[in-house]
């Protein structure tokens, strides 16, 4: 007898490492990811000022940590010297972070920032795809960023082959000054099919002519159990949440444990 078929089930990214529980982006938030039974965990990279990738959401310190100004400013050793807020330790670098998630069962959703006033990091792509590379963990990633020219440039990166996917992060005033099959061009041009707007932008009816114009849709900041359960119920492909644990227990009913 054949193995009973299963329909493939919306995942769940645990945002920043679970933002709603644990300090963003820390040591401590990423191993108790690890313990969830969620598929994914979100992180973000940027560039010190001594081209070290580190792990951090803001462009600047003030909001997590003891220090203030733009990260971008200040080297490694700089960096290294603050504490993130709410006793989170201290600043990652990516080579830290990898070296954390590289054994847990998560899919590693890694998102590349742009840098101050929206320009690329010099090199940071290319050393990101190159560390995750080095420890055989591209299979396993999913690279995804705000900005275009990004995902398309690491498209034609020789290690951008072996990666699990790569997704386009939309930001809410692209789809809403345009529409979303100008969208959908925009992605198909890029050769990007998987997106991910703002889970009210999707509700405001973007969903369906995106999936019309053959797109994979996710969504980004779904927060209260009601956009939760909105999203699982439209079967998205993935989404982020800042409340992994409340995600697990709508989508399995308290499947909350751990994987190691």
């Amino acid at each position: 007898m054949s193995p009973p078929v299963t329909e493939p089930r919306t995942e769940i990214a645990s945002h920043r490492g679970g933002a709603a529980h644990w300090p963003e982006n820390s040591e401590t938030a990423f191993r108790e990811t690890a313990k969830l039974a969620v598929e994914q965990i979100e992180f973000d990279v940027q560039m010190s000022a001594d081209a070290v990738p580190v792990i951090f959401h803001d462009t600047t310190l003030d909001r997590m940590t003891d220090g203030s100004g733009p990260l971008a400013e200040r080297t490694l050793a700089e960096l290294k010297a603050l504490s993130i807020t709410a006793g989170g330790g201290r600043i990652l670098t990516l080579d830290e972070g990898l070296d954390l998630l590289a054994p847990t069962h998560l899919i590693l959703r890694c998102e590349i920032k742009p840098g101050p006033g929206m320009r690329p990091y010099p090199a940071l792509r290319e050393a990101t795809l190159a560390r995750l590379s080095e420890r055989g963990l591209l299979c396993r990633t999913v690279l995804t960023s705000f900005h275009l020219p990004t995902l398309r440039a690491a498209r034609t990166q020789a290690e951008a082959d072996a990666l699990r996917d790569l997704i386009w992060l939309i930001a809410d005033p692209i789809i809403r000054l345009t529409s979303p099959w100008d969208v959908a061009r925009l992605a198909e041009e890029a050769g990007i099919d998987h997106v991910a707007p703002h889970i009210a932008t999707l509700r405001d009816g973007a969903l369906a002519p995106l999936r019309a114009a053959g797109l994979r849709v996710g969504a980004f900041a779904v927060l209260g159990d009601d956009s939760i359960a909105w999203a699982l119920g439209q079967e998205l492909t993935v989404f982020t949440t800042d409340r992994p644990i409340a995600a697990l227990e709508l989508r399995d009913g308290g499947a909350c444990s751990s994987k190691r």
